[in-house]
């Protein structure tokens, strides 16, 4: 088993274009709740029922990579929000994990007893980002862009990273707070009068990737210790 202590957050990726055994796709599979083959059975193509397969078999053996618990033995609920948390075993619930994907890649931050959320987007995206931003981001963020466009993917991650790990999604409003940027290594957060927080109960890290941005963000008071793995669910196949 892994441990976690105050302070500490792993980082798991995996890439479903990687995923092509059909023996470790088998036991991926084997894993997933019965509602979790039916969400996936939805999915119009198969690129979408790949991604879903590696995330959601992803979840479960990491986390029992932290807990004596079997893959397929998790069981999850989601809050009026829609995040989903652990709800079984219940010896395991003080596990704490936020999961995000896009294409070509999925990720899970796990944490011990802290909010956490974690997000990746693909930094090399079209798009009108310019109105994106406009209408999303707060004041002080569009000031920056201005300085230096590039900023964008690290200012939406880090803003969905934060509104994740409160597990209120777009509830909170992206433009109630905003993110500094004058120190990549060290993020820093504002909030503004409609959205109540303390700056000094988070944590940020912001990876910059060549075809990635990744974000996280972490209710924590000690000092931030960030674990990286990249593994292919389940390809262990005594979990």
């Amino acid at each position: 088993m892994i441990s976690l202590t105050a302070g500490e957050a792993h980082l798991w990726s995996a890439f479903p274009d990687r995923n092509h055994d059909p023996a470790i796709r088998a036991r991926q599979l084997a894993v997933l709740s019965p509602a979790e083959r039916d969400r996936m059975s939805r999915f119009r193509f198969e690129s979408g029922r790949d991604e879903y397969l590696v995330a959601h078999s992803l979840v479960r053996d990491v986390l029992s990579r932290y807990a004596p618990s079997p893959p397929g033995a998790w069981e999850f609920q989601a809050n009026q929000y829609g995040c989903p948390y652990i709800v079984a075993p219940a010896e395991h619930v003080g596990l704490r994990f936020n999961l995000s994907h896009t294409k070509g890649r999925v990720i899970i931050a796990v944490a011990q007893e802290a909010d956490i959320g974690v997000d990746v987007e693909r930094a090399d995206r079209g798009g009108d980002l310019e109105a994106i931003a406009d209408r999303f981001f707060s004041p002080p963020e569009v000031e920056q862009l201005k300085c230096d466009a590039k900023l964008f993917f690290d200012f939406w991650t880090l803003k969905e990273s934060y509104i994740k790990a409160r597990g209120m999604g777009l509830s909170i409003p992206l433009d109630s707070f905003s993110f500094s940027l004058s120190d990549p290594a060290h993020p820093r957060i504002t909030f503004h009068a409609s959205c109540e927080d303390q700056p000094e109960r988070w944590q940020f890290a912001l990876q910059r990737e060549e075809h990635y941005r990744v974000a996280l963000s972490i209710a924590c008071a000690t000092p931030l210790r960030i674990t990286e793995r990249e593994i292919i669910p389940m390809a262990v196949s005594d979990l």
